[in-house]
């Protein structure tokens, strides 16, 4: 495996499409019920913690794209084989797909626990996750562009969601928010750390990169895209805080649709349900998304076809899917997977990131070096 990568033109896209590619990324089905889970550590600060874990998805972000920068056109994949070898740098690369397709599965997982809990409780695991497979497999065959396009779509319907819970302001207790800072810090440290699973997926970059076509403008559309994410994320949170008493919001299991339940129209009722359907197009995306860096690894590692390691992927996950069975073994494996993202997409890539700038720094030294002898 080379460790530049030189996609074709007509699987390039434009910087800024990275902001709608990162944006479904991290805004996804986890976004009708992190708030409980930041609340119960970080109480009415929990905003502090939103905004905490989203200032240092920033600060990881400015350091995966000027490490990206020192290459003229590579991926996570190549930075493994370029820092660590052949061999190590393939059981990094393996573990990233696992980690993605682990994704991959909890995504699956949540969302059928979303439908089964508001609209049909009593369909099977399997239909939902057929239907979702097909239609994956579907779009997953057109490629990297079609991939973009869902997921401009799934913006479209991120925003026309968050316009839907301006109803719970007339509702809020703006008191509840004070006092300000009353929580422990080490709590509200724990909050943004819990965080980062819903925050998760801008290292997504770190696949996406090569096929930018000007790179020299990846920074500031990724940068908007984790702001706009953890825009999204604070304003659910605040009007989370400021809608539910304590006891409401540490019981609910998914916040944020309970919100949705007070929006009625004269001609429209039980909003939500429209909302939880609609929702499986971002669904879709961050599926298609992950499943997408996994058999991109199986392509750049050993030129395996994308078309079939994707249907081998999705059967793999829907195999899985279906075993995990109950709310509370879904609550466990979230909190696992969480963990994780705290590792593959905030402390590893940063991480990283630093041994490519000072590699780098240390082999620019060596050709100014070598340059000054031969003189």
């Amino acid at each position: 495996m080379k460790v530049l990568s030189n996609p074709p033109k007509n699987s390039q896209i434009h910087a800024y499409l990275l902001f709608y590619f990162i944006c479904n990324v991290q805004i996804g089905v986890g976004i009708f019920n992190f708030e409980r889970y930041i609340f119960e550590t970080a109480k009415h600060d929990a905003w502090i913690s939103v905004i905490l874990a989203g200032l240092v998805a920033h600060l990881f972000v400015w350091f995966i794209v000027r490490a990206l920068h020192k290459y003229e056109s590579t991926d996570l994949y190549g930075i493994h084989f370029d820092m660590y070898g052949k061999v190590i740098g393939t059981v990094f690369n393996c573990i990233y797909m696992l980690y993605y397709l682990c994704i991959t599965i909890i995504i699956m997982r949540n969302y059928i626990e979303v439908i089964q809990g508001w609209i049909f409780p009593d369909i099977s695991s399997w239909v939902i996750l057929a239907l979702i497979s097909l239609l994956i497999i579907f779009a997953g065959f057109g490629g990297l562009r079609v991939i973009v396009g869902m997921c401009l779509l799934g913006f479209i319907v991120i925003i026309f969601t968050m316009l839907l819970f301006h109803s719970s302001l007339e509702y809020a207790i703006w008191s509840q928010l004070l006092p300000v800072l009353e929580t422990k810090t080490a709590n509200i440290i724990d909050g943004a750390i819990r965080m980062s699973f819903s925050l998760a997926g801008f290292e997504i970059i770190l696949f996406i990169y090569p096929f930018v076509v000007n790179k020299e403008r990846a920074m500031l559309h990724s940068q908007l895209a984790v702001g706009f994410a953890n825009l999204v994320y604070l304003i659910i949170m605040v009007l989370s805080i400021v809608y539910f008493s304590s006891n409401q919001l540490e019981r609910s299991i998914w916040p944020s649709i309970n919100m949705l339940k007070i929006v009625k129209y004269p001609f429209l009722e039980r909003l939500e349900f429209i909302v939880v359907s609609v929702w499986m197009l971002v669904v879709i995306t961050g599926i298609l998304i992950n499943t997408w860096v996994v058999t991109r690894g199986f392509k750049r590692m050993w030129n395996l076809n994308q078309k079939a390691t994707l249907v081998f992927i999705i059967a793999l996950a829907m195999g899985v899917a279906v075993t995990i069975k109950g709310h509370e073994t879904v609550d466990q494996v979230n909190k696992i997977i969480g963990m994780g993202s705290l590792a593959f997409s905030f402390v590893y890539p940063f991480l990283l990131s630093l041994l490519v700038l000072i590699v780098f720094k240390f082999r620019g030294r060596r050709r100014s070096n070598k340059k000054g002898g031969s003189q």
